[in-house]
């Protein structure tokens, strides 16, 4: 039975009116404020600059610092993160016993709050002395690395990042892990039959099949790290650390003040927040296009 219009209309209204609120507003308010010099949340705009709190942001040292460190994560940690994800994914497809066990073994970082995971990495794995790192790499007689001072200045974002990608796993796992148990098992039967192994399996049948997966899986890590904050904040709560610093915690720093002696920059805070939307957008069109629709059916 096909609705009425007056129905659809009723249906639809209250989601595109919270729709209006929560995203359209806020996002057009963004818009405008990004064009004023804007010193409070409260205070009206002060003066037009136009252009130029994007201009100032795109030659501004510390934006500049923070961008290189998302781009890095965004390359080094999605690397390690969807290369372990393909192994892990490889391996649970196979048909490896106790997989239950297995997978939520691999997810388990996942449901840890952030806080505590930060917590878990400086206090007992990074700790200099009698961390885990320490240990391990003293008992393999690697000295240079256990030497080394994960949380410090120098080292500090290859800590954050290692630890970041370490609880991406398990999510990027169980993705690729639901699309790969959709493909029929007839298909890896006859491969068998032709005598191909594991890896010939995951190349040639299971990666071809995971296309669209594959698409959404690149799309939510390029989101999640281009909207990244809480770790760098967790790994410098203090102060904000350059070597952390991201795009997203420095535009916490303008809106809400990264020391008691700057003013706040509404303005540029709005700025920064629209070119972080427009990359993010750029990011996902271009992941979409590059990746197209899985042309095969199964």
């Amino acid at each position: 039975m096909r609705l009425k219009p007056l129905t659809l209309i009723l249906f639809l209204t209250p989601a595109l009116l919270l729709f209006v609120l929560m995203f359209v507003y806020p996002l057009l308010q963004t818009g405008y404020l990004s064009f004023f010099r804007v010193e409070s949340f409260t205070a009206a705009p002060t003066e037009f600059r136009g252009f130029d709190n994007y201009l100032e942001l795109l030659h501004t040292p510390l934006f500049q610092k923070a961008t290189g460190n998302v781009v890095l994560v965004w390359l080094v940690g999605g690397l390690a993160v969807f290369l372990s994800a393909f192994v892990f994914t490889a391996a649970l497809a196979s048909g490896v016993r106790f997989k239950a066990f297995f997978r939520a073994v691999i997810y388990f970082p996942n449901i840890i709050n952030a806080v505590a995971m930060v917590t878990m990495w400086t206090q007992y794995i990074y700790q200099p002395q009698y961390g885990l790192f320490k240990k391990l790499f003293t008992w393999l007689g690697l000295d240079s690395l256990a030497g080394i001072a994960w949380t410090q200045p120098d080292t500090i974002f290859w800590a954050m990042l290692i630890a970041y990608a370490w609880g991406s796993i398990g999510w990027f796992t169980l993705l690729l892990l639901a699309g790969a148990e959709r493909i029929p098992a007839e298909l890896y039967e006859a491969a068998k039959l032709e005598g191909a192994h594991v890896g010939q399996n995951f190349l040639y049948i299971t990666l071809p099949l995971l296309k669209d997966v594959l698409r959404v899986a690149f799309t939510m890590w390029s989101i999640t790290v281009f909207n990244l904050f809480v770790f760098p904040r967790l790994f410098s709560p203090i102060s904000q650390d350059v070597a952390t610093s991201t795009p997203t915690t420095y535009l916490y720093a303008l809106a809400f003040g990264g020391n008691s002696s700057s003013p706040l920059e509404i303005g540029k805070a709005a700025a920064a927040a629209l070119m972080i939307l427009l990359v993010v957008l750029v990011v996902s069109g271009l992941i979409s296009r590059l990746m197209g629709k899985n042309q095969l059916q199964y």
